[in-house]
């Protein structure tokens, strides 16, 4: 399931088990946070189209810590 992330055309997989393109874990795991998306940089677009990294939300969430 999706919801619209506030860029018009782009929604943003809901929260759950699994891990959207670019994450490196699931969003509802410990030791985790949102980070920029390497591929766009945090604007959610490459070349006119949504980042295929992100799925144009701009943010990608990593691991912290030593988990």
């Amino acid at each position: 399931m999706s919801q619209p992330s506030g860029n018009p055309g782009v929604t943003v997989p809901a929260a759950g088990g699994t891990p959207a393109p670019g994450d490196e874990t699931t969003p509802d795991a410990t030791q985790t946070a949102e980070n920029t998306c390497p591929e766009c940089g945090g604007s959610g677009t490459v070349q006119g189209k949504p980042c295929p990294g992100c799925e144009g939300t701009g943010t990608v969430t990593v691991t912290v810590g030593d988990a």
